[in-house]
């Protein structure tokens, strides 16, 4: 890890070492430790209590919670083997914008656009789901609250093959219009069967697309979170497990949730230079 400069710890907000070099300088008259404990200038000087960040909460985990600091958009995740199933009770994990009626950037922009489709989570939910391109999804509970269990589409099968009476018979046996009514039953019976077997592959075919637009929309969801992230001058990383934001112009790293500087980021290293070696 790199040593910090003198200077960038007094950027950086350090008031202890800023005193300590104005000392130096000979620019106070007062001792620096006769300041540092001077009642009315004791809280300048207080050691933040390093706050660890709570582990993510599974989707499963956060079902019904709310929190009146996060964004109060209801959002749609689709429950594990539901087969398109989803939750109607999860929030929105951004923070609300001032401004944006207790809405995040993103989902203000969605409400305006008459594009959010789930609702808020301080209301009920809407009954038939619906997305701006007209698909209807479906919730994994119903009204009371009791999981909804999809049925499985199944191939249907083939009907048990009748033993025909008449199929040991020789042709010769047979008058040319039973011949031609036996010929036109299993014409019929074919053209059935292909029938059936197109529709399903069809319906597969639809379902398999549904599921890969909605991947398609979740991607999309997160690069638009991400990109206005970046728009705020400010780049999330994560080091040991634990969530940081580095300005972009002068590589300042802070903390998430307190905002308070921990050191820079260094782009030799791909590393923090943290100003706490305890960090």
């Amino acid at each position: 890890m790199a040593a910090i400069t003198l200077s960038q710890k007094i950027q950086m907000g350090n008031p202890k070492v800023f005193l300590e070099t104005l000392d130096g300088l000979g620019f106070l008259s007062t001792s620096v430790e006769v300041i540092l404990e001077s009642d009315e200038l004791v809280d300048f000087f207080k050691t933040q209590k390093k706050t660890q960040k709570k582990p993510s909460l599974t989707d499963e985990e956060r079902r019904g919670q709310y929190d009146e600091n996060l964004c109060d958009a209801r959002v749609w995740r689709e429950k594990p083997k539901s087969g398109g199933l989803g939750y109607d009770n999860l929030q929105c994990s951004y923070k609300k914008v001032d401004g944006c009626d207790c809405l995040c950037k993103k989902h203000f922009k969605m409400q305006e656009a008459g594009t959010h489709w789930p609702g808020l989570i301080t209301g009920p939910r809407p009954e038939e789901p619906t997305k701006p391109d007209g698909t209807l999804m479906v919730w994994s509970t119903d009204k009371d609250g009791n999981d909804v269990v999809k049925e499985k589409k199944q191939r249907k099968k083939s009907s048990e093959t009748k033993k025909n009476k008449d199929k040991d018979k020789p042709h010769k046996d047979l008058s040319e219009e039973e011949l031609n009514a036996l010929l036109a039953k299993k014409k019929e019976e074919k053209e059935e069967k292909e029938e059936k077997e197109k529709k399903e592959e069809k319906e597969e075919k639809e379902e398999k697309e549904e599921e890969e637009e909605e991947e398609k929309e979740e991607k999309e969801e997160k690069e638009e979170e991400e990109e206005d992230d970046e728009e705020d001058g400010y780049e999330n990383i994560t080091v040991d497990g634990v969530e940081y934001q580095m300005n972009k112009e002068d590589k300042t790293v802070i903390r998430v949730d307190d905002f308070s500087p921990v050191g820079f980021w260094n782009t030799d290293t791909g590393e923090i230079d943290f100003e706490d070696e305890e960090e």
